[in-house]
């Protein structure tokens, strides 16, 4: 299936747990397997803020009417930031997919609970559930809105090159690697 429009992959950069307050949220803009745009939304280390965080990012004027559909690894960023997944696909109208290279288990609702944060809880109760999907390198784990399960596959597999994730999940974790202790100064954005 090939992708009319773009491709956005994000992921979170790496934080340092009692040290950070906020890391960032990485957008990477992909025509088929083509880097086009880069950015990036600061996000609160365990915060609540990752999806108004992505909704400014597709709705920015860099992304505006160009992203179909918004992939990322999980659904939880910066700890447990959890992106709620139903209020991004209402609000913007975009569709969505997670992939994940295991299989999901309840670590993050256990996490959450013991935090209490009974909000969130509910958000990851609420998101879409996840299906398994083999891949010409593994098998792979997904949850979708906004996209039939046939849809979400084929996209999914269309991307499968060098892992079991699609590359623009794969290339989005590389480089937001590379913002792994970055500090905020007054005036940065």
């Amino acid at each position: 299936m090939r992708i009319k429009g773009r491709i956005l992959a994000v992921d979170d950069s790496p934080f340092e747990r009692g040290k950070d307050s906020e890391t960032f949220l990485v957008g990477l803009m992909f025509r088929d397997l083509i880097m086009e745009l880069s950015l990036r939304e600061r996000i609160s280390v365990d915060g609540d803020d990752s999806t108004d965080a992505l909704i400014r990012m597709v709705r920015g004027p860099k992304l505006r009417e160009e992203v179909r559909v918004v992939m990322s690894q999980g659904t939880t960023f910066a700890g447990l930031n959890v992106l709620d997944v139903n209020r991004f696909y209402d609000e913007t109208g975009i569709p969505f997919i997670a992939v994940t290279s295991k299989a999901p288990t309840d670590e993050i609702e256990r996490a959450l609970i013991s935090a209490g944060m009974m909000g969130k809880l509910e958000i990851v109760r609420r998101n879409p559930s996840y299906s398994p999907l083999r891949t010409p390198k593994g098998v792979c784990f997904y949850s979708t809105i906004g996209l039939t399960e046939d849809e979400a596959e084929r996209i999914i597999l269309r991307y499968v090159v060098e892992s079991k994730i699609p590359e623009q999940i794969r290339i989005v974790d590389i480089v937001s690697r590379l913002l792994a202790g970055c500090r905020y100064s007054q005036g940065e954005p």
